[in-house]
């Protein structure tokens, strides 16, 4: 709770009311943000002031991308507590998402004056220099941060911009400094352990490095695996056949879609780059709208609306009808390749493909928390991705569905090849701003950030060979 614990003067103590609230905190915990904002917006009504729902309302919106809504009820949310850094960081990181930077900028640093290396406001501002190529700056923030106070909560964010600024011995010696201390929450020591890992793969560390990634995935708690196989089950040829199209031109909508780690960002990135592109990042709009009916129930008023809605939120994100295409790169996505089919016709989905093995490995060293519980464990990651590939082969044979190949290997090592296709399937032509992708000044706010600013490499084609000897069973299973 302690995320959105925020009192507001003068809330009214009705138990109900408060009964409600919890109702909707516990909504957002589940990510059933479509649920939580019903019931938030009702608790408005009732208590038009209390900071804690518009806190969940802005934060459950961001999620559903409903950016320009939630940065409103935020906005709101700092005029009535001005000098609440927590409330500040929220509307910052909001304003991020919409690459609003100047007023970014303006919330963080506010948040900075009333309180000075508080620990969120650090990480905000540095991820927010980071995410637009000004990560020198954000180290000389998070490094004065942590001679004023070396507090663990900012360590993650100092050892991420150690490795991208090639000072890894600095980091190295901050978080082995910091692991040691006493009573650090769970979710900073797992995160500090990451991003040790990290810096010491960087240097050619393995085995240490390894030990770091098995000890912050042995830290995640219990969770659901999501079962990828019932994707099988419910879109049979015969019953995704009666599902009806609309008549809307899908083609602004570009989606990019695999497994995590298999080289979405990058491909975003790329294409984003062009004069008459962009990207919304990671939207959460097409899941939203897809697990609301069953397949049977997707009747042709559904369908339509489904894909207005989605074209709305485009143009709200982008009102510019100068960028023709708008990606969204959400990996799991794919799983709703033929809904967003029906509901965008014209859309294009590009499908990022990467060596099976350097894939999971790299899901493994990365912290995704309860989003994806199967990150957690390499056999775990193996299965996973042995289902998926039944599935995009159910997508491609079974249902009909066209996407273009995206071959991480390929993009890395004949770059304008590669981007010339990418581009021609989604119906743009060639830009040299695309080549030079790492030079772009659009925000970037994955966990492929600091790669993004670089140019094209092709360290990370089989990575996984310096830990072939910790990684058997997964080997096994993806070479099956």
């Amino acid at each position: 709770m302690s995320q959105f614990n925020t009192q507001s003067p003068g809330q009214p103590m009705q138990t109900a009311y408060q009964k409600t609230v919890r109702n909707c905190f516990n909504l957002v915990e589940a990510g059933q943000y479509d649920s939580a904002i019903a019931l938030l917006l009702e608790c408005l009504k009732q208590s038009p002031q209390d900071l804690q729902v518009l806190r969940m309302l802005g934060n459950s919106m961001m999620m559903i991308d409903q950016s320009v809504e939630a940065i409103r009820y935020l906005n709101f949310a700092c005029k009535l507590d001005p000098k609440n850094p927590d409330l500040l960081c929220d509307l910052a990181s909001a304003l991020r998402r919409l690459d609003e930077l100047r007023k970014a900028h303006q919330a963080v640093d506010t948040a900075l004056k009333v309180a000075p290396n508080y620990p969120r406001a650090v990480m905000v501002k540095a991820r927010l220099l980071q995410s637009h190529g000004q990560s020198p700056r954000a180290f000389e923030i998070v490094e004065g941060a942590i001679e004023a106070n070396f507090d663990p909560r900012v360590l993650g964010i100092y050892g991420q911009l150690c490795r991208e600024l090639k000072c890894q011995s600095k980091g190295i010696d901050a978080l082995r400094k910091g692991l040691v201390m006493p009573d650090i929450p769970r979710t900073v020591r797992q995160d500090m352990l990451f991003v040790l890992g990290h810096l010491l793969d960087s240097v050619g560390e393995y085995d240490e490095a390894f030990e770091c990634f098995f000890k912050g995935n042995t830290m995640s708690e219990d969770g659901e695996h999501s079962d990828l196989g019932k994707y099988l089950e419910r879109w049979e040829p015969e019953r995704f056949a009666e599902v009806p199209s609309s008549g809307i031109d899908g083609s602004r909508a570009v989606f990019i879609v695999g497994m995590p780690r298999s080289g979405t960002t990058l491909t975003e990135q790329i294409i984003a780059s062009h004069p008459n592109a962009n990207g919304i990042g990671e939207g959460q709009l097409i899941d939203a709208l897809a697990r609301r009916k069953e397949l049977d129930e997707f009747d042709q008023a559904y369908i339509n609306n489904s894909g207005e809605a989605y074209l709305k939120m485009l143009d709200k994100n982008f009102p510019d009808q100068s960028i023709k295409r708008v990606c969204d790169k959400m990996p799991e996505n794919f799983y709703f390749s033929g809904f967003i089919s029906r509901i965008l016709p014209g859309s294009h989905i590009i499908h990022c493909k990467r060596n099976p093995i350097d894939t999971c490995l790299s899901i493994y060293f990365q912290r995704f928390g309860p989003r994806l519980m199967y990150a957690t464990d390499l056999e775990s990651c193996a299965q996973q991705y042995v289902i998926y590939t039944k599935v995009m082969e159910h997508i491609t044979n079974k249902l009909g569905i066209t996407m273009h190949d995206a071959v991480y290997e390929e993009t890395t090592s004949k770059p304008e090849e590669s981007i010339r296709a990418m581009l021609g399937h989604v119906g743009l032509p060639f830009d040299q701003a695309c080549m030079d992708f790492h030079k772009s000044k659009k925000s970037v706010h994955t966990a492929s950030a600091a790669q993004i600013r670089q140019p094209m490499y092709t360290s990370s084609t089989e990575r996984w060979k310096n830990y072939e000897k910790h990684i058997g069973p997964m080997i096994e299973i993806l070479r099956l």
